[in-house]
Parts: structure tokens; C-alpha cells; sequence
């Protein structure tokens, strides 16, 4: 009798059939495993913000930075010493507003950055220097009401009541509303304009805390609605994981954008 060292046509295709079924079987596994990495390099992009925020308020007598704004270019007037203009020199990274001057080095999707989160795809309008792109937010509770005319009201780290539990920097909002580089929180909720909470990492968000750590919160710890957004006072009543005023008297916030 001869050897038979070939397959047959119907060995191969129950071969191949196992093999899709193994591959279909490993998908899931490996898109989880990719989102847990790119969550964990946003992690690290917010560790290295935090550092940057601790090193400047050290530098100016523990003052935050301004938290920027719409209205005038992020090369101009108050954005000019807004966060992400000022703290990317203590990272050894380029000013924003000196990576828009070259568009060739405008951070956008896919691109390995500290101001870019890996797990966010949705750029949908061309990012100018009048309408920038941030995939990073600070919370403008900490600095005062946005002023296309006048500097932000300042804010030292000291005024947070709870530093470990009070938000700093979070993810920005999505969509065609990526061109805030701040946030109070209220569009990141469930209670938003289209009432979808921003859920980007595995059903909640990284957040950077003034305390200078950074942690992954579920959507239910930082959710805002209609009774908390503009009053720290009601904010503080009830013990909350996270706070988007700092204390329970700040109260500088203006209405929520509409």
C-alpha cells in the first residue's frame, strides 16, 4: 500500500471551515485586548498632564492655567495661556497652537500624541487653528466662565475641598464638538442635548483628578443632570465618586452651552 501525503479536497475545506471558526472565535478577544490598550495609552497621555498641571502650578504660586475657549484662535488673546498652550513645555512636547502653525503636525485620529486619545475616530470637520480638534478637556469649573473678551478667572489647586476626587482634565466631548478644550461635564452626560452619554472606554471615561492621579470612571460616577449642573451647592449635598465643582460654594459656572 502507498502512502498518502496529500489532504483531500474534503479534508481541506473542513480544515479551512475549523480554521474560520478559530479566527471568528478570536476577533471578539482581540478587539477587547486593542481597546484595553488604547485605553491604557489614553491613561498614560492624561499621567502625563497631570505631571505637566503639577510642575506648572508649582512654578505659578499653585494658580491652574486658564482653560481656554471658542471664540478667538488658540494662537490668540487668552488661549495664549490656556492649558494646552503652556503645559506641553514641561512635557518636552510643542504648544498646540506651534503644531497648528504647520498643518502637516495638526494632532488628529491615528496619530501618537498626547493630545490625542487612540480609541477616538470622530473628526467630521477640518481642524483649523479657529476650530481646532481636542480629544482632552479641562473642567472649566476650575477656572472660571469662558470669555471671548476678558482672561479667565483663576482658580488655585487649594480650592478643590476633595483634590482625589475632584475632575482637573476628562475626555472632550465627541463629534462636532471636539473644538471645546473644556467641559463642565454636563454634555458628557446622559442628560446631554442628544442624550447620549460619552461612554469612551468600555462604558465610562478617563479622567485626570487635581490631586494629579489619573483613573477610568463609569459613566454613572460622573453623570450630570438638570439639578447639579449649575449648582455646587445641591453638587455637594449628596456624597458623590466624582465632582466637577470643586467645592461646594465655586460656583462660577454659567448656563451649560445650548
Amino acid at each position: 500500500m502507498r502512502n498518502r501525503a496529500a489532504f483531500t479536497f474534503t479534508e481541506m475545506l473542513v480544515l479551512a471551515s475549523v480554521g474560520f471558526l478559530l479566527v471568528g472565535a478570536a476577533l471578539p478577544s482581540l478587539d477587547g485586548a486593542k481597546q484595553k490598550l488604547q485605553a491604557s495609552q489614553c491613561l498614560s497621555n492624561m499621567r502625563q498632564w497631570g505631571l505637566a498641571f503639577g510642575m506648572y502650578c508649582d512654578d505659578y504660586h499653585d494658580y491652574l492655567p486658564d482653560v481656554g475657549g471658542i471664540g478667538l484662535p488658540i494662537n490668540a488673546g487668552y488661549n495664549l495661556t490656556a492649558w494646552f498652550n503652556v503645559l506641553p513645555r514641561y512635557m518636552n512636547q510643542t504648544p498646540l497652537k506651534d503644531l497648528y502653525a504647520a498643518t502637516n503636525t495638526i494632532p488628529v485620529p491615528g496619530m501618537k500624541s498626547v493630545y490625542i486619545c487612540p480609541s477616538r475616530t470622530d473628526l467630521v470637520y477640518t481642524a483649523t487653528s479657529d476650530f481646532p480638534y481636542f480629544n482632552y478637556a479641562m473642567n472649566r469649573l476650575m477656572s472660571g466662565v469662558i470669555s471671548a473678551s476678558t482672561s479667565n478667572a483663576l482658580y488655585k489647586r487649594t480650592v478643590a475641598a476633595l483634590p482625589g476626587r475632584v475632575i482637573l482634565l476628562s475626555e472632550a466631548e465627541c463629534g462636532s464638538s471636539a473644538n471645546f478644550p473644556s467641559t463642565d461635564g454636563y454634555y458628557l452626560s446622559q442628560h446631554g442635548p442628544n442624550g447620549v452619554g460619552s461612554t469612551i472606554h468600555n462604558g465610562g471615561d478617563n479622567f485626570l483628578f487635581v490631586d494629579g492621579h489619573a483613573e477610568w470612571e463609569p459613566l454613572a460616577a460622573y453623570q450630570r443632570d438638570t439639578s447639579t449642573c449649575c449648582n455646587p451647592a445641591v453638587e455637594w449635598q449628596t456624597p458623590r465618586q466624582v465632582y466637577w465643582f470643586p467645592c461646594s460654594t465655586c460656583n462660577k459656572s454659567g448656563v451649560p452651552r445650548g
